[in-house]
């Protein structure tokens, strides 16, 4: 062997590695579309790191799906701690901060990327910026009322890379750090990517109600009582539903209690494709989730949307708001289910290509990076 060969062996060139942080359901179906971009690349080598309730059965185990789907997972960090409340949120964020420093260190990344508004987003962010490991923020910009927005805001703050939904999403986070608006990029929601790919297939035999509510994190006391008034207004109007578990977060145990109690069989998770092309066969989508306002949108499936979780969020006209009555929620299910289906699509959240221009931008930053 020549020594300039024992040189580049004993030295190599630098990997350019991108580490996406995975910690929910849907913080996966976030960024499936990046993950597969990415991993399509020769000049970058993906990493990824699965954290709190992705690693817990009770909330689909996601981690499980993500190596399904031929992903490599280079670190499990188990860091939900037992019980529902707000104290338990806080401890969980800190003991996932405490392991992802050590598990950056060790994958020593180029660029971590962090998803949307958990808890869990805010523990990756601090990790990330501590090490002065560049990070990149997807879904920055938004409104959506209670904690979310201060978490939102303040991995915002920290981030280094902002990859955006909506042009008023990048309008919100230039307020937010000043002049530097190189680092603001417009790529739409990766989340489309699959609705978009929903399309291609068409949709699955559905029931006509799709129902998937989540905890609102400062209304935790009334969060079985709302539960149980969403499952009262669905079984009144007599039509044939499907339920899902809630998220993990605070009020989600008083909410999956109430689903007990009335005897149904909530589904824990689906692959994100599967499950998008059941909401495309169903007639109305009923409940408090982030995809209502994305997916719905894209899809042209109609949402009953429930509560504040999501108030102050862009929308479409496919979108109705209810408080929590029974009987109102009823009626606004039976508009829906009665053949008022609307079947524009719009493309307010993105356009189906958002993670090939998220890789794009990921990759020259991890260039960047090592250069």
């Amino acid at each position: 062997m020549l020594d300039s060969e024992r040189t580049l062996n004993w030295f190599p060139e630098p990997f350019r590695r991108v580490c996406v942080v995975i910690t929910a359901r849907p913080s996966y179906s976030r960024v499936k579309s990046v993950l597969t971009a990415l991993k399509a690349r020769h000049d970058i080598e993906l990493q990824i790191v699965a954290c709190a309730s992705a690693l817990v059965t009770r909330w689909g185990r996601i981690v499980d799906q993500i190596r399904e789907d031929g992903f490599k997972v280079n670190a499990e960090i188990p860091s939900v701690i037992d019980g529902n409340g707000l104290q338990e949120s806080a401890i969980s964020t800190g003991v996932l901060l405490t392991q992802l420093a050590g598990a950056f260190a060790a994958l020593r990344p180029a660029v971590v990327v962090t998803i949307a508004d958990r808890h869990e987003t805010l523990a990756t962010a601090i990790a990330a910026s501590y090490q002065n490991i560049t990070l990149c923020h997807i879904q920055g910009g938004e409104f959506s009322g209670s904690i979310d927005d201060k978490v939102r805001n303040a991995v915002t703050q920290l981030a280094d890379i902002h990859c955006v939904a909506t042009n008023r999403a990048a309008e919100r986070v230039g307020r937010l750090i000043g002049n530097d608006r190189d680092i603001i990029h417009v790529t739409g929601c990766p989340s489309i990517d699959i609705a978009a790919e929903a399309l291609r297939f068409g949709p699955l035999p559905s029931t006509d109600i799709i129902v998937l509510q989540h905890p609102v994190t400062d209304q935790v006391e009334e969060a079985g009582e709302q539960m149980r008034t969403t499952i009262e207004a669905v079984k009144a109007t007599g039509l044939p539903a499907t339920y899902f578990w809630p998220g993990e977060e605070a009020g989600a145990e008083a909410m999956s209690k109430e689903l007990r109690l009335a005897g149904l069989h909530p589904i824990r998770n689906k692959p994100p494709l599967e499950f998008l092309r059941m909401l495309l066969g169903c007639k109305v989508l009923v409940g408090n989730s982030s995809v209502g306002i994305r997916e719905c949108s894209f899809l042209g499936v109609p949402v009953v949307n429930i509560g504040t979780r999501q108030q102050g969020r862009e929308r479409v006209r496919t979108m109705y708001d209810f408080g929590h009555e029974q009987e109102r929620i009823t009626k606004g299910i039976q508009f829906w289910c009665g053949g008022h289906s609307i079947a524009e699509r719009t493309r307010l959240y993105g356009d189906g290509h958002a993670g090939e221009r998220i890789a794009s931008i990921l990759a020259g930053k991890a260039q960047e990076a090592v250069a």
